[in-house]
């Protein structure tokens, strides 16, 4: 078969395009209205539209609802996925800026390596305690992975997660300075 444009071209002329139902976060956008806006020259026309939930997946018991509930978290999860990524290399760039520090440095250093080791999992040790980072990508993973509905032990591990690193952003930054 003939692949369909995922993008609207500016080609004159019949053009087709199909949506993936990628929202602009990349995630897949849940059953819901929405509105397709088409300019062309001057003029703009918005079409109004459903998603409708996948018949097989509301057969497995799961509701729309569910689906935008888990979008919600996803769209949580996956701020907190960057956020602690930032932390993790604003650490190691602390880390790599003050090796082989001496005196109140070398102490900051120190400082910085006990919140690396809560971040981050040792390499250098092959079955090491699992980081905080390891913990926020797996439970992003567990919960983005097929439409699904989200449990109350997520939701809660969600709320744990984000106080965690919170705490170490208050560390970090009594150490550091608050971030520019």
């Amino acid at each position: 078969g003939t692949a369909l444009a995922s993008r609207v071209t500016n080609v004159a002329g019949l053009n087709r395009f199909v949506w993936d139902l990628r929202h602009s976060s990349g995630l897949t956008a849940p059953p819901a209205r929405y509105q397709a806006r088409i300019t062309v020259g001057d003029v703009t026309r918005t079409v109004p539209f459903r998603v409708l939930i996948d018949p097989r997946v509301a057969e497995e018991g799961v509701t729309s609802a569910d689906l935008r509930e888990q979008f919600t978290h996803n769209l949580r999860m996956r701020a907190l996925v960057t956020d602690v990524n930032a932390v993790v290399a604003r650490t190691n760039a602390a880390e790599t800026r003050l090796r082989g520090a001496t005196g109140p440095a070398a102490d900051t250093l120190t400082k910085l390596q006990a919140i690396s080791a809560k971040l981050v999992a040792d390499r250098a040790v092959r079955y090491s305690r699992p980081g905080l980072q390891n913990h926020i990508t797996y439970l992003n993973g567990m919960t983005s992975g097929g439409d699904q509905k989200i449990g109350r032990d997520a939701v809660e591990r969600y709320g744990v997660l984000v106080k965690e690193l919170d705490a170490i952003k208050v560390e970090l930054n009594r150490l550091l300075g608050p971030v520019m």
